[in-house]
């Protein structure tokens, strides 16, 4: 841990003056190493029975721990963890919807996207549909769930399908 302290403090060091460019640097790397998903979680407690949870997440082997310790550090946010069935990946995730309003969004609206452009304004989309609550009736849940199956390979390796999903909500 010491090591990955040191390790950020050079990093941080070689853009003292230029924060802007490390700022850039990150929208360039996180274009190519990471993700903006929306997880469809089974949940009996709620109204509908399933939790909508937005995440940005970014992966990288441990031996580049400190371009996650980066993000953290730029994000004051989000927290680092080992990638569960994969020893040596390491990902640094912010998935509250707070974190995600406030600094994630903010972050890549004044640092625009190239690759993945497309998937963040629908994470987006998807973001200001449950700021607003539509998530929370059968219409706009629906709406969401259809939004979220559009990003990243349209829903492939997903646990559920949508049919199965929407077979479970309440008859209206």
């Amino acid at each position: 841990m010491e090591q990955n302290k040191k390790e950020l403090s050079r990093i941080l060091a070689k853009f003292k003056g230029k924060e802007k460019a490390l700022q850039y640097y990150l929208a360039g790397f996180a274009d190519g190493e990471s993700s903006f998903s929306v997880a469809i979680i089974k949940h009996p407690t709620l109204a509908l029975g399933w939790m909508i949870n937005p995440c940005f997440q970014v992966y990288q082997h441990e031996k580049h721990r400190e371009i996650l310790e980066v993000f953290k550090f730029v994000f004051n946010e989000g927290s680092i963890y080992r990638k569960s069935g994969v020893h040596p990946v390491l990902n640094y995730s912010i998935n509250s919807m707070r974190g995600i309003r406030e600094k994630v969004i903010p972050f890549f609206e004044k640092h625009p996207l190239i690759v993945k452009e497309e998937t963040f304004k629908t994470f987006c989309a998807i973001v200001e549909a449950m700021e607003r609550k539509e998530h929370l009736t059968i219409q706009g849940f629906k709406k969401v769930v259809d939004m979220a199956y559009a990003m990243n390979q349209q829903g492939k390796g997903r646990k559920h399908s949508k049919e199965e999903i929407f077979a479970t909500l309440p008859k209206t």
